[in-house]
């Protein structure tokens, strides 16, 4: 098991980043038709990942993987992708799940659980195709 180097945990953090930006953009393109319980919930999950942005890089939380260079691709992909499609998606419903997705996706990057990244990694990938 290896911890991730520090430029790996400087682009999956600028990933984390980057994916609350975008949802923060898109809840202000959108925002008068969110309910006040959505905006709520948009507003928890760009908190949440710039919260695990910030663990990484203190370096609060250390996950290791057997293949850290591949594990960083893969979640790195994975953010951009979603962060890409957020720009297209109509569907208020699907975005939200985007976000929670995402943010799920950081926790358990954070607690080093691969079954959860593979969880995450296909739900959000299922829910982006279905949206496209």
């Amino acid at each position: 098991m290896e911890d991730f180097t520090p430029e790996q945990v400087t682009v999956i953090a600028t990933g984390y980043q980057s994916m609350a930006r975008a949802l923060n953009e898109f809840q202000t393109r959108r925002w008068s038709e969110f309910s006040h319980e959505q905006q709520l919930d948009l507003n928890a999950y760009q908190n949440s990942l710039l919260n695990r942005a910030q663990d990484l890089q203190a370096l609060v939380v250390r996950p290791a993987f057997n293949n850290t260079a591949e594990m960083t691709a893969y979640i790195v992909q994975a953010l951009y992708k979603a962060e890409d499609n957020l720009k297209h998606i109509r569907n208020l419903t699907v975005a939200l799940n985007v976000g929670a997705i995402t943010v799920a996706l950081a926790s358990y990057v954070a607690r080093a659980n691969l079954r959860g990244i593979q969880t995450a990694l296909r739900e959000l990938g299922n829910l982006l195709v279905v949206e496209e």
